[in-house]
């Protein structure tokens, strides 16, 4: 009999939990009781007849929020916030009209995704990056049903593409060394182009993730992406540029350049390094190069080509002037080896004397430049010091090869002044 009793007292209470009412479950929101709240809503909805009702899904989806917000009652389901999300989603299926959430203004789908977003930015503050991305893109898949209903509250609206959470996304996922997954969300960013500040983080990591990942096509793409949205920024070119970073082959090297150029024609520190890169490997390789002249032509013209945007280009100037420097004492050396004394001799010698005057005159002109530059300069850094020594001794140099000399021991005595 004792068995039969327990048996009966069990269905007696299972009968009794399934016969809750709207009322009752209201009226144990209406006391907080959310443990008990859950336990009636939830059998209310196994019925079929009542799960085709609005109601039962509409307080579920209330129960379920207080729950998740409730540090009493959390333990009770460890994903009462999404279970929220859910029933109230299965509310506006049910009931097209949706009468209660439009009195309401729809705002307990409004504040599940605010505490979704909430706790995320707590995540993150942590460091708990997997948490952080793992509720950050909660609040996504919630924002996403608002907007697609077309909902606001007080005015409010969620935009077609909320740019910052799916930054915040990709952000988490980075954080969260899940670059897979950053990737596809810096890529909703930037395959619509979103430029602005801080989004240009996305454009640099797909340049390096498809670079790790081999995908040439991709990587040239956000390249391009990327300098065409914030062309001011330097990481494009100098990406590119790093691929020649251990390179020797100075063919390849000059390649490169000649193949960046013209994708970035407004980075002039592009043109002044192929400029260097040219300068070097004329005047300071062991062996003088067999294209030696053709050489010198092209670092002059690079250089013209940036001084002609910017004519104050400091370091610019120097270089050129130390190239007419070194093409002053070629010059000489040509002359040198002029030792006839014939008409027609006496006039090379003093064709190459006139030659190298003018030489002179272009090292004068540019050096001037920078000469200029650092001698208004009221304070100079040790590197400027350096170089303003160099100018000073490439302008004393050059007025006395045109055999001037007193303004080669002006200029020599400013070199020496310099400390």
């Amino acid at each position: 009999m004792k068995k039969v009793y327990s048996l009966l007292l069990i269905m007696f209470l299972t009968t009794s939990l399934v016969a809750q009412t709207i009322d009752d479950i209201k009226d144990l929101i209406s006391k907080a009781q959310w443990d008990k709240a859950k336990t009636s809503v939830d059998a209310f909805l196994l019925k079929e007849k009542n799960a085709i009702k609005w109601e039962g899904w509409y307080y579920k989806g209330i129960i379920y929020n207080e729950i998740a917000k409730s540090e009493t009652y959390s333990a009770l389901h460890p994903d009462a916030r999404m279970t929220s999300f859910a029933a109230f989603k299965k509310y506006y299926e049910v009931d097209t009209k949706a009468i209660q959430a439009t009195l309401e203004q729809n705002v307990r789908l409004f504040e599940i995704y605010s505490n979704y977003f909430d706790l995320a930015a707590q995540n993150f503050n942590k460091k708990d990056y997997a948490e952080a991305l793992n509720n950050f893109k909660n609040a996504h898949i919630v924002e996403s049903f608002i907007a697609s209903k077309g909902f606001d509250y007080n005015n409010f609206t969620f935009p077609e593409f909320d740019t910052t959470l799916i930054q915040n996304i990709a952000l988490a996922a980075f954080m969260a060394k899940k670059e897979d997954e950053a990737a596809i969300y810096y890529t909703k960013i930037t395959d619509r182009k979103i430029g602005g500040k801080g989004n240009e983080d996305g454009y640099q990591f797909l340049v390096d993730y498809h670079s790790k990942k081999g995908d040439l096509q991709n990587r040239s793409k956000y390249l391009q992406l990327g300098n065409e949205i914030y062309p001011e920024d330097d990481f494009w070119y100098l990406t590119e540029l790093g691929e020649i970073e251990n390179e020797i082959d100075k063919k390849k090297i000059f390649a490169k350049y000649e193949d960046l150029i013209p994708k970035y024609p407004n980075k002039q520190v592009l043109q002044y390094n192929y400029a260097v890169e040219l300068f070097n490997y004329a005047y300071t390789s062991e062996v003088k190069p067999v294209e030696y002249k053709e050489i010198q032509k092209k670092l002059e013209q690079r250089i013209k080509t940036i001084l002609e945007k910017k004519p104050d280009y400091t370091e610019a100037n120097i270089l050129l002037a130390k190239h007419f420097y070194n093409l002053a004492f070629d010059i000489q050396d040509e002359q040198r080896l002029v030792k006839g004394t014939k008409p027609e001799d006496l006039k090379k010698k003093a064709d190459y004397k006139a030659l190298v005057s003018s030489t002179c005159d272009e090292i004068i002109k540019y050096g001037l430049i920078a000469f200029d530059f650092y001698n208004t300069k009221t304070t100079l850094k040790t590197s400027e010091k350096g170089s303003f020594k160099m100018v000073a001794d490439l302008l004393t140099s050059a007025y006395e090869m045109k055999g001037d000399n007193v303004k080669a021991e002006e200029y020599k005595k400013k070199q020496e002044s310099i400390q």
